[in-house]
């Protein structure tokens, strides 16, 4: 402090600290400026997040481009021919058993009669080799969870727009050189790269959404982006219907996803990101043209942002979950259910074929039960809250599984396990809706990336594994796998149970806002400390 020489302090060295305007979080900001949607905020949003129908679009890509028609093949040899002639009925002759259990070999026993290329017919992925074509599926998730690792220092440094376009360029790039793949170990390595880049973009892009939406709207959006994954799912589904060479459906999931990434390079990073990073006027910049895309136009030179400035490196993010309890056992407890809920999801999706008589329409019922449950998940978070939503979701998918178990045909075409499986599927996509939705509300912005990578991560173990569940179908009793599913379901429900509920909470921006919003009464206490630490701070350099 200056003095002049009478030992008394000079007043014009205590000019008070310089009033930068109103202080408001970025949640009442984001909160002052949305008034409603309207048609330029609707397309904003549908062309930023419409790379999330790439992620389906990717991992099932194979589903249609790899299926192996048991059903459409003729004989060729004298041993095909007697088997043929013995048969109880000529007219059901033509299936898997009568292959695989007389060792039939394509080429010199059998022909294929599809019309429909696929490379598991030019590989020979059959009956006893029928595991690769499995492979080839399941290999996306392990790049999908090598890729989630990699971005868990991505998009806390980087942007997570900035990460979701590297993730599409990856994805598309995968996907086009499998047009011309030529063999097994090839596809391989273009499924590793197709999920390195899809989940990297899906993560990035659904973490940028959440970001930009208030409070009260979050539930909706969530939602929306799990409803455009679904589009997704009705695009690959009707792709595969329509184009019959499969190295053309690979081309045509390539070309789309360039194009959809396009809007992508022209919006801006995160303002939550910007913010946590220090980069305030960018913060600023971005939220005042979310304003004029809202028809409220604000300017920001009268608003002080009040935020708490946190830009780690990577080591410094991993000790925080040493240091803040809640959000450590918060963080690992969302892990365990995203892993369940990925088993469960595509345990279903991958054993589809298994449950229903036809490939296009069995996956076409499967997408819309996927759009029912998305949707209805919606006014279930909002009447019930999260945690209830979500315990009640899973009651109900625990129902369906014990209730697909007896052996009931209701029609010809129809059996009680594929409605009720119909029922669990609708369960588990709202599950998946909602724990996507969970996560990004009780994740703190410094970390958020993380947390969404490390629980995406988790998911794709659980995704891998989940094709293996549905390959049960093929090789046991249909009740094993339904089994699991039951029993995977109670630890889901036991782990929600001990999560808090976010609901109606503001999103925290650091560890420390995660053990406040849970009444954690000791940091409570610390970050008063702090407060009027930094205020007693600021009181002597305004002196």
């Amino acid at each position: 402090m200056d003095e002049n020489p009478n030992g008394k302090v000079d007043p014009q060295k205590c000019k008070p600290p310089k009033d930068d305007g109103i202080a408001l979080t970025i949640d009442e900001v984001v909160d002052k400026i949305y008034k409603g949607m309207n048609i330029k905020l609707l397309l904003v949003f549908i062309t930023a997040t419409a790379t999330a129908t790439q992620t389906p679009m990717q991992i099932y890509v194979t589903i249609f481009a790899g299926f192996i028609p048991y059903t459409q093949w003729k004989c060729i040899s004298d041993k095909c021919q007697d088997l043929l002639e013995i048969s109880d009925d000529p007219k059901e002759f033509y299936t898997s058993a009568s292959m695989c259990d007389n060792n039939l070999i394509a080429g010199k026993d059998f022909d294929w009669t599809s019309e429909r290329t696929s490379f598991s017919m030019d590989w020979g992925f059959y009956c006893g080799s029928e595991a690769k074509f499995s492979t080839i599926s399941s290999f996306f998730f392990i790049g999908a969870t090598l890729g989630l690792l990699v971005s868990t220092a991505i998009f806390d440094r980087f942007g997570r727009r900035n990460g979701a376009i590297v993730g599409n360029l990856i994805g598309a790039t995968a996907t086009l050189i499998g047009t011309w793949a030529s063999s097994f170990e090839v596809m391989l390595m273009v499924r590793i790269f197709q999920g390195v880049g899809m989940f990297i973009q899906l993560t990035g892009i659904y973490c940028w959404a959440l970001e930009l939406t208030p409070s009260h709207f979050r539930s909706l959006i969530n939602f929306s982006v799990m409803n455009i994954w679904t589009f997704g799912y009705v695009t690959i589904t009707l792709i595969g219907y329509l184009v019959p060479k499969w190295n053309h459906i690979f081309l045509t999931v390539a070309i789309i996803n360039y194009v959809l990434t396009i809007p992508q390079l022209i919006y801006p990073i995160s303002p939550r990101f910007a913010l946590v990073r220090g980069r305030e006027d960018e913060a600023k910049k971005t939220l005042e043209s979310f304003s004029r895309l809202c028809n409220n136009e604000i300017s920001m030179d009268t608003v002080r942002l009040t935020y708490k400035e946190r830009a780690q490196n990577y080591w410094e993010q991993i000790k925080d979950f040493k240091t803040y309890p809640t959000f450590r056992k918060e963080t690992l407890l969302g892990i365990v259910c995203w892993f369940i809920v990925a088993v469960l999801f595509y345990g279903f999706s991958f054993g589809w074929v298994r449950i229903s008589s036809d490939l296009y329409t069995g996956h076409l019922a499967a997408a819309i039960s996927k759009l029912v449950g998305y949707t209805s998940a919606i006014p279930g978070c909002n009447l019930l809250g999260r945690k209830k939503c979500m315990l009640t979701v899973l009651a109900i998918g625990l129902f369906s599984n014990l209730l697909a178990m007896p052996d009931v045909k209701i029609s010809e075409d129809w059996t009680l396990e594929y409605v009720a499986s119909l029922i669990g599927n609708l369960t588990c996509s709202a599950a998946f809706g909602v724990i996507y939705l969970y996560s990004g509300e009780l994740a703190p912005t410094s970390h958020r990336g993380m947390v969404m990578s490390l629980s995406s991560a988790s998911a794709r173990v659980g995704s891998f594994t989940g094709t293996y569940v549905g390959y049960l179908y093929a090789v046991a009793d249909r009740r094993v796998p339904l089994a699991v599913f039951a029993g995977l379901t109670c630890v889901f429900m036991a782990a929600v149970y001990f999560l808090s509920d976010p609901t109606g909470r503001r999103i925290p921006e650091t560890p420390i806002d995660v053990e406040i919003l849970t009444g954690n009464n000791g940091f409570l206490k610390l970050e008063d400390d702090r407060e009027k630490k930094d205020q007693s701070s600021e009181q002597n350099i305004a002196v």
